[in-house]
């Protein structure tokens, strides 16, 4: 036993909340998702009440895994399903599906997980916020906050996928067929690129990155990018844009925890092997016909990445990248994104212009960065009282406490 910590145990339940999940449907069965989710947040509250007091166990995941398949079994006792763990009570042998129709190389758990709450009886959105939530262990607030919605609406989208999921209860038996692992992919990978910019650049809690967030994104991508049958060049993409923007972790913080500006990082700290990773990956993403968002993102960070320091950025040829992510993928994100190099290539003017396009756009009314991004160009212009109307803003947004801290520091010291 170890003395009880509670950033500790936050870590290992958002870290092991998928995992935990996934085994438990594995032998629950995939139409009992829901009670999966439940016993495994029981067994972290069983935890929150137990731990204090008696001292971190040597196997924190463990004993969360045994006490969430402990509570299952209960409940399940008490609905007269003492047999559940049987293995004559195998799902697909209980319905008569073919070993072989389901995709024997998708054997992560985590991973079988997502293709499941990717279900096409959903709508795309609620496929991509019922997955985080669920394999991520994000909370509805989290999730309102990655969609720039709020907790309300969230919640009640949460609810509804969840009633859709238990009503096609006959599809869940029949587990994941090699032609479905194909149609859920795309969807998959939005799942694993947003999970990803969610550890990347949290909009909640205490934290910069929520690092083992965003390395489990990275791992997902490249279990996909390793299956021969499932993989695409999009994986590969997908695989080379986050091990791109991982490998800067080191560098965006200084000594005390403040947030570092890309202009600002050491890129002696920047992690070569992962950018090595990525340059790999880079070639293999080149094998198909069509040029996705994850294609164009992994070579701007790769120009970024190539570059000796900032001021040899290759800002035109960035510029002409985020053209074509406009084309492919626009969205107000893209948009602040393209601002900013839009600012150091074609300046301020015409940055500010096309900020200016979006400022009706109702997600951008409670997302920082629109509003920091107009403060740096307004700050460019000498034109500081309305960068500090634009910082007033933007320190009304939902934000992580760190970047609040460098909202109020970094700007006018």
């Amino acid at each position: 036993m170890t003395a009880f910590d509670p950033n500790r145990l936050d870590q290992l339940a958002r870290r092991e909340r998928g995992r935990l999940i996934a085994n438990l449907v594995h032998r629950l069965g995939p139409h009992r998702l829901e009670l999966a989710e439940d016993m495994v947040q029981e067994a972290v509250l069983a935890a929150i009440s137990s731990w204090p007091y008696r001292g971190m166990p040597d196997k924190p995941a463990a004993w969360l895994a045994r006490v969430a398949q402990n509570k299952a079994i209960d409940r399940l006792r008490r609905e007269g399903r003492e047999d559940l763990f049987e293995e004559d009570n195998d799902p697909r042998k209980q319905t008569g599906v073919a070993d072989n129709i389901s995709d024997p190389r998708l054997s992560d758990p985590e991973l079988k997980l997502m293709f499941l709450c990717c279900h096409p009886v959903l709508s795309e959105q609620d496929r991509l916020m019922l997955t985080l939530k669920i394999v991520s262990g994000f909370t509805a607030s989290e999730v309102a906050s990655i969609f720039l919605i709020s907790e309300s609406t969230a919640a009640q989208r949460l609810a509804r996928a969840k009633r859709k999921l238990r009503l096609d209860e006959q599809q869940l038996l029949s587990g994941i067929s090699r032609f479905e692992v194909k149609a859920r992919l795309d969807t998959v990978l939005k799942v694993i690129y947003l999970m990803f910019s969610a550890g990347y650049a949290p909009r909640f809690g205490d934290r910069l990155i929520l690092k083992d967030v965003a390395f489990e994104a990275l791992r997902l991508a490249e279990v996909i990018a390793a299956d021969e049958e499932a993989t695409t060049p999009e994986a590969h993409a997908l695989v080379a844009l986050l091990a791109f923007q991982s490998s800067r972790f080191n560098a965006r913080m200084d000594e005390d925890g403040k947030l570092l500006l890309l202009k600002e990082q050491n890129r002696k700290l920047w992690d070569h092997k992962l950018t090595e990773k990525a340059l790999c990956h880079m070639p293999l993403s080149q094998n198909g016909h069509a040029l996705s968002r994850y294609h164009i993102e992994a070579s701007i960070a790769a120009v970024h990445a190539l570059a000796p320091t900032w001021e040899q950025t290759d800002w035109a040829a960035i510029c002409v990248l985020y053209n074509a992510l406009e084309q492919v993928a626009d969205s107000p994100v893209v948009q602040i994104s393209y601002s900013v190099a839009e600012a150091f290539e074609k300046g301020p003017v015409s940055a500010l212009e096309r900020l200016d396009a979006i400022s009706d756009v109702a997600a951008v009314e409670y997302y920082a960065p629109y509003y920091l991004a107009r403060a740096e160009i307004y700050k460019q212009v000498k034109d500081m009282k309305k960068a500090e109307e634009m910082l007033a803003k933007a320190q009304n947004c939902a934000t992580s406490s760190v970047t609040n801290e460098f909202i109020e520091t970094a700007f006018f010291t």
